[in-house]
């Protein structure tokens, strides 16, 4: 077996890779240094369109239904778009405390087997061809840990990403502002103080219901000076610096908690150092706007995530992972110029107020609003070389499938995190073609449907377009090469004597098991050896007993299991 991924981070984005390499069957570790969660108190309370489908395909957006609310609208610099376009094609943007996201990922990804260490901080790590070997720091006193790879999501302050010698450079104006809760319920709020605005005075304005009785306000002001981050923010500043903005006063309320936020944009040099590889806001940050930003951070893990779990499984092409970094850092620079352009529309107040006019009058084009509209909800990013013709590249609508067994839909067949194969051709037989490729890409027959511009497509676990085109074209099997690697029979790992093609069900149950029950046993010996017992170690065989369960359960409802090395 191979060594654990390494996830310095517990935050969004190092939480949901770890819940995409448990898709594959892949261990990680995450070391977070925080003994108690603080995403309560993220600027970020939105999830954009694209965000809230990535957590969709994956059947994450159910468990936290609950606590959602619907957003204003999508908007490009507080001038808010027309969404129409979108209707029935894609999510709506939602609100949701990113500490409710945080629980539900959590809780996903240790039931997929991550093994999550909280108030353990990564302090070194060091490096070879095989693996990399990571020093730890805890209340129990300092260990190291030997994975295959080490992923830096500590955020922008990232230890994994100085200790690896990446730049971090910064573009546009340092911002700050203070986000803080407040005790009194969002209805009883004057309706000036109630939801997102541009200020004319010069700064930006927003607020959000958290719970009952407790508001979330959010503040930036650009053309004031603000007292540097050193220095601890105070509720009568936050009421000082709302009236400013408003231009009305604001309830004089308890404050549960209040902090400042801000900084330039920042883009990392790259997003890998051998087996070292950064995700979200460790390899980029910028003001929050529009929910771009928790996007991202999203958009780099179910991108990473199946790409890792290829190389580790053994059936990644070579250059695989390589597309991590070519396709997400452009990505990400997008991004962080889409919301400087926006910051720009912003101050000096003087000077933009006639560009914010006459951009306001260019949205009433189809054409822009439909581009800043993609740009906003993350729906631009494509994959796809220049010039190629969608879907490729990019997602694909987030619509209603008519299946053989009855109703589905786009999201709804991507929860396993497997590569798929939409046959839209109303009966066309290909499974059979798709077949060497069966434990890596699932074949999905539907009715043909108007919003998918093609007759067949084959999806990326990401959810972006690989290939689209005829079921029988020959540029079928280059792609699925591409992006699958090579055929069953063909993939090394499985050539092996001691490991068969093919097991029926029952051996195929013993096999696995007999594996996992040695990950137990290999589990009680680190911890012997750390003199870590207790309850961590019975965590730890907890979730390999837990393994063994939902592996079976694979098994019986005939899915593929990896062959393990």
């Amino acid at each position: 077996m191979s060594d654990p991924v390494i996830i310095s981070g517990g935050g969004p984005a190092g939480l949901m890779l770890a819940h995409e390499l448990g898709l594959w069957g892949v261990e990680s570790i995450v070391l977070e240094r925080h003994a108690t969660r603080d995403g309560g108190r993220s600027v970020g309370q939105a999830l954009n369109t694209t965000a809230a489908e990535l957590l969709d395909q994956r059947g994450l957006l159910n468990g936290i239904r609950e606590h959602t609310a619907p957003s204003q609208g999508t908007h490009f610099s507080l001038l808010w778009l027309d969404s129409t376009p979108l209707e029935d094609r894609h999510l709506p943007a939602l609100l949701l405390g990113q500490e409710y996201m945080e629980r539900e990922l959590e809780r996903r990804a240790v039931k997929l087997g991550t093994d999550l260490r909280p108030g353990h901080e990564l302090t070194g790590f060091t490096q070879d061809e095989s693996g990399v070997t990571v020093t730890v720091r805890s209340d129990s006193g300092e260990y190291r840990l030997r994975g295959s790879y080490l992923i830096g999501a500590d955020g922008e302050n990232s230890a994994v990403r100085e200790l690896a010698g990446i730049g971090f450079p910064g573009s546009s104006q340092p911002n700050c502002g203070l986000v803080a809760d407040v005790e009194i319920d969002f209805g009883e709020l004057e309706e000036i103080h109630r939801g997102a605005r541009f200020c004319p005075v010069g700064g930006l304005y927003s607020s959000v219901p958290v719970e009952p009785g407790v508001t979330r306000v959010i503040t930036a002001e650009f053309d004031t000076d603000l007292p540097g981050a050193s220095v601890a923010p105070t509720a009568s500043e936050l009421r000082a610096g709302v009236e400013r903005l408003n231009e009305r006063p604001f309830p004089d309320v308890p404050v549960r908690w209040i902090r400042r936020y801000g900084g330039p944009s920042r883009v990392a040099d790259r997003f890998q150092d051998e087996r070292v590889l950064l995700v979200g806001d460790s390899a980029h940050t910028f003001y929050p706007l529009a929910g771009l930003r928790i996007n991202l951070c999203l958009q780099d893990a179910v991108n990473l995530g199946w790409k890792l779990a290829g190389d580790l499984l053994g059936w990644a092409p070579p250059e695989l992972l390589d597309t991590y970094t070519a396709e997400r850092r452009p990505a990400a620079v997008r991004a962080a110029s889409a919301t400087d352009t926006q910051l720009a529309l912003v101050h000096p107040v003087k000077r933009v107020a006639p560009v914010r006019e006459l951009v306001a009058t260019l949205l009433k084009f189809p054409d822009v609003n439909r581009y800043l509209l993609e740009l906003s909800t993350g729906l631009d990013v494509s994959y796809a070389p220049p010039g190629a013709a969608a879907p490729l590249g990019r997602r694909l609508p987030h619509v209603a499938l008519t299946l053989p067994d009855g109703a589905g839909s786009v999201p709804g067949v991507q929860h396993h995190g497997r590569g798929v194969f939409f046959d839209l051709t109303g009966g066309h037989p290909v499974a059979d073609r798709l077949a060497p490729w069966s434990d890596r890409v699932e074949v999905v027959a539907a009715e043909p449907v108007a919003d998918i511009d093609a007759r067949a497509v084959l999806l990326r676990p990401d959810g972006h377009v690989a290939w689209a085109g005829e079921p029988d074209g020959e540029s079928l099997v280059g792609a699925l090469k591409q992006w699958f690697g090579p055929p069953y029979r063909s993939c090394s790992r499985h050539e092996r004597d001691d490991q068969p093609h093919r097991l029926d069900v029952d051996s195929r149950i013993r096999h696995t098991t007999q594996i996992l029950l040695e990950r137990v046993a290999s589990c009680e010996k680190w911890h012997q050896c750390t003199g870590r017992g207790g309850p961590q170690a019975v965590r730890a065989a907890d979730r390999r007993a837990g393994q063994v369960e939902r592996s079976r359960g694979q098994v019986l409802r005939g899915d593929e299991l990896p062959v393990p090395r």
